[in-house]
This record gives structure tokens, C-alpha cells and sequence, in this order.
């Protein structure tokens, strides 16, 4: 019996770097899996990240799992978190 696999694609928020992942566990939270994703990807490690679903355009809940958030297969901008005020 083959296992399904839990993969997304992430680009950058220039679009100009793309990421197939295959093995980020469901079970991580968003704000580490963007962590992750901001090093594979080499963005600069002196800014926080979050997730935007391209689907929805919702951003990720960094506190729980990426796996509740996304479907398989989803893709996913990973950009910089911004704090207003």
C-alpha cells in the first residue's frame, strides 16, 4: 500500500523562486514551516515570514499545523510579515 504524500509548492513574493516540498511534516505549525522554507530558499534570515495560501489569499496561522490549513498540492507564497502601527 503506497502512503500519500503532503506536498505544497512555495514561490517567493516575486514569484521568481519556486520550491516543490515533499517532506514538511503536516503536524508543523506555519511560523516554523516558513522558517524552513525562508532558509531553503535563501531569503534573508534577519526578517520574519509568513504564508499566504495562493487559493484563498488567507495567511497561514503560524500556530497551527500547516496540514489543517492547505490541501495537498496547494501553493504557497512565503513573504515577508509586515506590522503596521
Amino acid at each position: 500500500m503506497q502512503e500519500s504524500r503532503f506536498q505544497f509548492t512555495a514561490t517567493d513574493v516575486t514569484g521568481n523562486t519556486f520550491l516543490l516540498t515533499t517532506d514538511i511534516q503536516p503536524e508543523l505549525p506555519a511560523g516554523p514551516a516558513a522558517r524552513t522554507l525562508a532558509t531553503r530558499m535563501q531569503l534573508p534570515d534577519n526578517v520574519t515570514y509568513t504564508l499566504r495560501n495562493e487559493a484563498t489569499s488567507v495567511y497561514l496561522d503560524e500556530t497551527l499545523p500547516i496540514g489543517d490549513q492547505v490541501e495537498p498540492d496547494a501553493t504557497l507564497t512565503i513573504t515577508p510579515k509586515t506590522h503596521l502601527g
